[in-house]
């Protein structure tokens, strides 16, 4: 049974409404029709639906009258009027989900003149009002000054300790944890009596503290709230000096216009589970002049991609089967490649030297497979090469030609014996390829061509071994190689930057998703491409995380849960203060 109730007076009209099985009458404050009358008992009477029908009784002893007859009991038409000591209430038919309309007139002839009846003033006790103000007064101030004063004189602490009032409730409360160096010097804060701790007052120790908006966008003289103390609270009771809750953030994100934040790039957000944005990405890429460059982009947006000009497919790394290495199948794991960092913030940096190389190994010479190129540059590769084909030179049998001939006709004979080298013109030679060329530019009108030949000899070892490593079963496997047609170094190498922080505004801490599994988030095992963005979004995360007050059994999350307010990428508040100051005195 749905009831709406309006009492209809001669001032104004109330309602309220009712959805039980039994609505009882009378003048107890606990009754749903409340008729403050003292003629009615606390329980008069009582509604409710009987067979289909909206009936009324009475309590014993009480009784009420419908259309001119008195009664006990009664099922009720639409449009009849109960009459209770001359209190009306008239039925009417519901609307919407409502069953019925009750309309209560209450008789405030037989009403008022009661609560006239039963009020009782201090002033018609004939009390000496005066005296009694002046007698709360002393007692106020004993209990608030003149007692706690005189323990400041004779001991304070056996005050603290008796049940009698003592300096407590002047007292603000005791110091955060992190301030307790500064003991009962309240002026360290409280530079100006009688006046609130200023920002200035906060940013004279806390000076490395950054700031919470692009100061280059906004302006260094743009405030967000009324300063420090919206958010730090000292003498608090909370274990905490920095508050957490949610409308810290929300009293300006929940609608950035009215707080009157111009930049569009920052979205509207009240709430983590019912009302935030999508997830936005970090991506990397490299514009034309060769420079790295950030661009945020939705997690939802058909053309994200990665662009770190890698070529690695997870899924063939993650292969339950296993993959092949040189020491032959092997399985394997996330945290095989992806390590957190020290406190769990983000991950240590992959490297080739210490994820890579035991599989990836960088030989070039059948002859000598224990030999490696480093991982770098072309250039730096190319020298390598060159070096090491010009030891092997000085160190092995060449032939000796009959004629001097082009490098591109040179043969290598292994075999044949190299002429004996004289020392050369320099007193130190800066690489074995520039002692070569020393001992054969002395050499050549005793073999008539002995330099072309050691070049002849060089080139092409390092020619055949770098096409092997550029374009064949190296480099090319992880790395967009381009030609470049110089003759020194004739292979390009994109260069490769891989995404440090994803989400560059939030705080994920991996320690503290230590029970979840990798896969959880990531789908690295469907990713096919290094193109590829596995993060996770936001329906990921909801899955555990709520709002602050939600009620559906998910952990409560605030905006400080996931998000820093002073950004480590703007300058220190404390140093534009400074910078302010200065400009004043001058």
């Amino acid at each position: 049974m749905r009831l709406q109730i309006r009492y209809i007076g001669s001032r104004e009209t109330t309602q309220q409404e009712f959805d039980g099985s039994v609505a009882t009458i009378g003048r107890g404050g606990a009754q749903v029709i409340q008729v403050t009358d003292q003629r009615l008992p606390p329980v008069h009477s009582s509604l409710s639906v009987i067979a289909g029908k909206l009936t009324i009784a009475a309590t014993a002893g009480q009784n009420f009258v419908v259309g001119g007859i008195s009664a006990k009991k009664r099922v009720l038409e639409i449009g009849e009027i109960v009459d209770i000591s001359g209190h009306a209430i008239e039925i009417k038919l519901g609307e919407g989900e409502v069953d019925y309309i009750l309309e209560v007139t209450l008789d405030e002839a037989h009403i008022q003149p009661l609560k006239e009846r039963h009020q009782i003033r201090l002033r018609q006790t004939n009390s000496p009002l005066r005296q009694i103000s002046w007698l709360l007064f002393v007692v106020c101030l004993m209990i608030g000054l003149l007692i706690p004063v005189a323990g400041l004189y004779f001991g304070i602490e056996g005050l603290r300790e008796s049940p009698l009032p003592d300096d407590s409730m002047w007292l603000t409360g005791k110091l955060h944890q992190s301030h307790v160096s500064i003991g009962d010097d309240c002026s360290q804060c409280h530079t100006e009596v009688f006046t609130q701790v200023k920002d200035e007052d906060c940013l004279s120790c806390h000076q490395s503290i950054n700031h919470h908006f692009d100061t280059q966008e906004m302006g260094q003289d743009y405030k967000v709230g009324d300063g420090c103390g919206d958010c730090h609270k000292e003498h608090s009771t909370t274990d905490s000096i920095t508050r957490t809750d949610q409308e810290v953030c929300t009293t300006c994100h929940a609608d950035m216009e009215k707080a009157g934040f111009s930049v569009d790039r920052l979205r509207p957000v009240a709430d983590f589970l019912d009302d935030h944005p999508t997830f936005k990405v970090a991506i990397e890429h490299l514009n034309d002049q060769g420079v790295w460059q950030t661009t945020r982009m939705e997690l939802a947006d058909d053309s994200l991609k990665e662009q770190s000009n890698l070529i690695f497919p997870h899924d063939k790394h993650l292969d339950e089967n296993g993959i092949n290495s040189a020491d032959g199948s092997v399985v394997m794991v996330c945290k095989d490649c992806h390590e957190p960092e020290k406190g769990g913030l983000r991950m240590k940096p992959v490297t080739m030297e210490q994820h890579c190389a035991d599989c990836h190994e960088l030989t070039f010479d059948p002859d000598t497979p224990d030999r490696v190129v480093p991982h770098g540059s072309p250039p730096d590769l190319m020298r390598t090469l060159r070096e090491y084909y010009a030891y092997q030179y000085l160190t092995k049998d060449k032939p000796k030609p009959e004629k001097s001939v082009r490098p591109a006709e040179a043969t290598l004979d292994l075999d044949s014996t190299r002429p004996i080298r004289r020392p050369g013109r320099k007193s130190r030679p800066t690489s074995i390829v520039d002692l070569i060329v020393e001992q054969n530019n002395s050499n050549n009108t005793e073999s008539g061509g002995g330099s072309s030949n050691a070049n002849a000899y060089i080139e092409a070892r390092v020619a055949n071994a770098a096409a092997n490593l550029f374009e064949k079963q190296t480099c090319t496997v992880c790395h967009e190689i381009t030609p470049t047609g110089d003759r020194l170094v004739p292979w390009e190498v994109k260069p490769v930057r891989l995404n440090a922080h994803w989400m560059p505004l939030t705080v994920f801490s991996h320690s503290r998703h230590k029970n979840m599994q990798c896969a959880d988030c990531h789908e690295a095992t469907l990713s096919k491409s290094a193109t590829d963005v596995i993060m996770p979004d936001i329906d990921g995360c909801r899955t555990c995380h709520g709002g602050e007050a939600n009620k559906v059994n998910l952990l409560n999350s605030t905006c400080i849960t996931c998000h820093d307010f002073h950004l480590e990428s703007q300058k220190p508040m404390g140093e534009l203060i400074d910078t302010e100051l200065i400009e004043g005195i001058r």
